[in-house]
């Protein structure tokens, strides 16, 4: 990988994605952050170093599979983090020519999606400089119109239901995670999900005529990390989904293209015998499919208009439960991460993965594999006990 190519294309893409070299604002009025372009602030952090180990010494080089996300951060393969700089790039030489290429874009600028098609359209330009992306700022279309704001005010209390945004104040103080979480991989191959896929589809409800595979494995995930956990008493799980609005918000429609943050999150909630008693796992898919159902184009207006009417911003807050009921599980594995990352023609890259202090316990993340095939890599964040008994459950891979 080119250095100077990689810099003159970075440049380039800067053209057709401001929004990189900017800083965030914070509205006095009422606490909305924006990004805006300041001359005398702001850029992109690039640092290019070598280090001499080969990149086969790193465990999450090979080309097969493997259980751990652990990378010795003495080798410093990832920027220090700097607030006044949103977009960070690390590349890392290895005494061997391979490269680690360290890409840190901050939520305030854009979701995962953003994220990805960001990283594809600067693989495309560093391998042809002619290469123009169409990429959507239109922040507007976030923003509802006056008549769209009066309707969706009937529908609040639709949205308070869903119970994944609430005003700090209005909900006792949550309790930060003490427990140490740890971090695994766990690979379910193409024919595993396929299994697992046929199975619940066999068992659906009435209701429900079909369901993904992301259904089907989060309904998986959600049940048996329930049974792993403390099941001596009952209490209300929680299963919260992010979902990508761009394709179910009408009227704006927003396009696939649009660079930003269009992330809302849908919110299954059982009792947690439920989840240990009904072992179908056609009627937890059903039950997934159904809650991921609800984000309609009229709920996405009536959580935006909530948004909107909020007075200080800054204490919406996402109500995620830090004692061990909730779950979090997020789906990259669709956005192209490998596909459309192969900067050289001919290399792809063998593994992709993410910070793990980043991350945070009773939350999943989906990735796509090295294999560009329909297997999934899950990232799994667990306290090692719960850890411990979900890797002892013969059931949790039983469709291996």
């Amino acid at each position: 990988m080119n250095v100077d190519r990689l810099i003159s294309s970075l440049t380039k893409l800067v053209e057709y994605y401001p929004f990189l070299t900017g800083v965030r604002k914070i509205e006095e009025k009422d606490k909305t952050i924006s990004i805006v372009l300041d001359d005398a602030q702001g850029g992109i952090i690039f640092n290019s170093v070598s280090i001499n180990i080969r990149l086969c010494d790193l465990s999450l080089s090979i080309n097969e599979y493997t259980s751990t996300m652990d990378l010795d951060k003495s080798l410093e393969l990832t920027n220090k983090n700097d607030v006044n700089a949103l977009f960070h790039v690390r590349h890392t030489r290895f005494l061997c020519g391979g490269v680690a290429l360290s890409i840190h874009l901050n939520h305030s600028v854009g979701d995962a999606h953003s994220y990805f098609q960001l990283v594809g359209d600067w693989a495309r330009m560093y391998q042809n400089v002619e290469y123009r992306p169409i990429v959507c700022h239109a922040r507007s279309l976030l923003e509802l119109t006056e008549v769209d704001n009066e309707v969706d005010k009937h529908s609040w209390s639709s949205f308070n239901k869903q119970k994944t945004y609430v005003v700090k104040g209005d909900i006792s103080p949550q309790t930060e995670q003490s427990v140490k979480s740890i971090v695994k991989i766990f690979r379910f191959s193409a024919d595993e999900l396929e299994r697992m896929k046929r199975e619940a589809t066999a068992h659906l409800l009435p209701e429900v005529d079909h369901v993904s595979t992301f259904n089907v494995l989060a309904a998986h995930l959600y049940r048996h990390v329930a049974l792993a956990r403390d099941s001596s008493h009952s209490y209300i799980s929680k299963l919260y989904i992010p979902v990508n609005i761009r394709s179910r918000l009408k009227q704006p429609i927003i396009p696939s293209t649009y660079f930003g943050n269009a992330i809302l999150h849908s919110c299954l909630e059982t009792e947690s015998t439920n989840l240990i008693r009904i072992n179908d796992l056609g009627f937890w898919a059903s039950k997934v499919h159904q809650t991921v159902a609800t984000l309609t184009s009229d709920e996405i207006k009536s959580t935006l208009a909530w948004i909107i009417s909020q007075p200080d911003k800054s204490k919406i807050v996402f109500n995620f439960p830090f004692d061990n009921t909730g779950f979090y599980i997020t789906a990259w594995n669709k956005m192209g991460m490998y596909v459309n990352s192969n900067f050289e023609y001919g290399v792809h890259p063998c593994r992709i993965t993410l910070p793990s202090e980043d991350l945070f316990n009773g939350g999943a993340y989906l990735f796509s594999t090295e294999k560009n095939d329909t297997s999934i890599d899950l990232i799994l964040i667990l306290d090692p006990t719960t850890m411990e008994k979900l890797e002892n459950n013969p059931d949790f891979r039983k469709y291996c």
